[in-house]
């Protein structure tokens, strides 16, 4: 018998206030094997501040946030973000 999915695509958006400020971080696997992610185009380490959000994302991996980082506004998923406190 096959081994049961560990695949959750599920998991609860993250909870960041307007105006929370965060660092990119990396995001946890995803499924068994996979390893910790990092953020794309070098943001690893940055800090920003939650514009918006969160917002609804496809692949359910901590919902979409519009943030503001080093002038620019992009808009980015939660599992990559920690907040600071």
């Amino acid at each position: 018998m096959a081994e049961k999915s560990t695949i959750s695509w599920d998991k609860p958006y993250k909870q960041f206030p307007v105006g929370a400020l965060f660092k990119f971080v990396c995001a946890p696997p995803r499924w068994k094997g996979d390893g910790p992610r990092k953020p794309e185009n070098v943001l690893l380490g940055k800090t920003g501040s939650v514009l918006d959000g969160p917002f609804h994302d496809s692949h359910a991996w901590g919902g979409m946030f519009e943030v503001l980082v080093e002038g620019r506004i992009l808009e980015y998923w939660g599992d990559f973000m920690e907040e600071i406190t």
